[in-house]
């Protein structure tokens, strides 16, 4: 049986590092185990008309109603003009030379009306099951199109993002999920509103970058010239406050700071002193930038997630949503949360015992994904037998153990 996985990769309104390289993290540990699988090549609902290559050009081309707004955007990607192409052109590489994907790209629509050739389809991690105001639920990540009637559905880690669903909005993803045959949340949640709301149970795994050992990003990393520095890696909000804090951080120590942060973060957060910007760099010079830093600075969940996979010393800021505030619960560094008059002085994270941890949710979240995929594979071959029947009313679990595999305080 051939297994389709649509996530968020390279259709996106901002290059984010983690997109492409979680999606390839859970496709190589599928080939590994012996799972034949293909990426769809999808495009969201919400993707838009933005030129992602070349911001610039494209509001020049359509200009805003607000001046302000308008001036704000034309200067940001004017100065990050040729290292946005770069930016660009090094996370399409790393898909192109690394991808087993589908040839054809779709859209919801094109979903309706032509099928990829799977069997089994698992939509994969991030903030897939958000609901947008303007395009409302994408029905490609809720495996609602026509052409996955009647297939296998699993869920590895989905999100629903910063915004808790409306009754209505509950009960249309509600509908969506009960042809699901397995559904696992990166967030407890998201688990919950599943278990609550829904007629479908659902579990907790990490997300998929952890599914890999620390030797697989070691082959793909790209060493920094810096040495010995403070990283900042911002997303999404404003990170003002995130940059002042690593910049204190870094003068006590006498250490350079390396800012890599998203898009116009690294323009407009810019308190006084000096750092090194790096805007126009790929995946690999992300890990490798993540690999050798002292300190990390990022309201990053996936930067979270590496730090912890890299054993770094790091500390986090601001970030609406739970998502990061649940992987640090997980692995007990709630205490890494910046709080005002911070002391960045106390003891180190204690990684013994964080990858004693993490060596458990690891082996627990490969359990079900595989698991997950045998079970649907005997259903779908078998759908009238009495023996699928009792296979899908099994529980399955994740790691919903957690609280009680911490007892400890970092």
């Amino acid at each position: 049986m051939k297994v389709g996985l649509i996530s968020i990769n390279s259709h996106t309104k901002v290059l984010n590092f983690a997109s492409p390289l979680h999606t390839y993290a859970f496709q190589q540990f599928l080939f590994e185990n012996g799972i034949d699988n293909v990426i769809i090549d999808y495009e969201p609902c919400y993707r838009g008309k933005l030129d992602i290559r070349n911001p610039y050009d494209y509001y020049v081309a359509h200009p805003g109603k607000d001046e302000k707004v308008q001036k704000k955007r034309e200067e940001t990607w004017k100065k990050l003009y040729k290292e946005r192409e770069d930016r660009f052109d090094k996370l399409q590489n790393f898909i192109d030379k690394n991808y087993v994907q589908t040839e054809k790209c779709f859209t919801q629509e094109k979903l309706d009306e032509i099928d990829p050739g799977c069997d089994i389809y698992i939509c994969v991690t991030d903030v897939i099951w958000k609901y947008n105001p303007k395009n409302g639920f994408d029905r490609g990540f809720f495996l609602a199109c026509k052409s996955f009637e009647g297939k296998g559905k699993i869920a590895y880690a989905a999100s629903k993002g910063v915004k808790e669903y409306t009754e209505e909005q509950g009960k249309q993803a509600g509908e969506y999920l009960k042809s699901f045959h397995y559904i696992a949340c990166r967030e407890k949640s998201l688990a919950d509103f599943v278990n609550k709301k829904t007629s479908q149970r659902a579990s907790i795994v990490l997300d998929p970058v952890f599914l890999q050992p620390l030797s697989f990003y070691e082959k793909i990393c790209i060493q920094p010239e810096e040495k010995k520095y403070v990283l900042v890696y911002a997303v999404m909000e404003k990170a003002g406050g995130l940059v002042e804090e690593a910049m204190r951080y870094a003068k006590e120590r006498n250490l350079p700071v390396v800012d890599i942060s998203d898009d116009a973060t690294i323009l407009y957060q810019s308190p006084n002193g000096e750092r090194i910007k790096k805007y126009g760099i790929g995946i690999e010079e992300w890990l490798g930038y993540m690999q050798n830093a002292s300190c990390i600075f990022t309201n990053s969940f996936h930067c979270c997630c590496f730090s912890i996979i890299f054993n770094k010393q790091f500390f986090v800021g601001k970030r609406n949503g739970d998502k990061v505030d649940f992987v640090l619960h997980l692995f007990g560094l709630s205490n890494r949360r910046i709080k005002k008059n911070m002391n960045y002085n106390q003891k180190d994270i204690d990684y013994t015992v964080v990858n004693s941890l993490k060596d458990a949710y690891v082996n627990q979240s490969r359990k079900y994904i595989l698991e997950a995929i045998k079970r649907t594979e005997h259903v779908q071959k078998k759908k009238s037998s009495v023996i699928g029947k009792l296979l899908l009313k099994r529980k399955l679990v994740g790691i919903e153990n957690f609280e009680n595999a911490k007892s400890f305080k970092n």
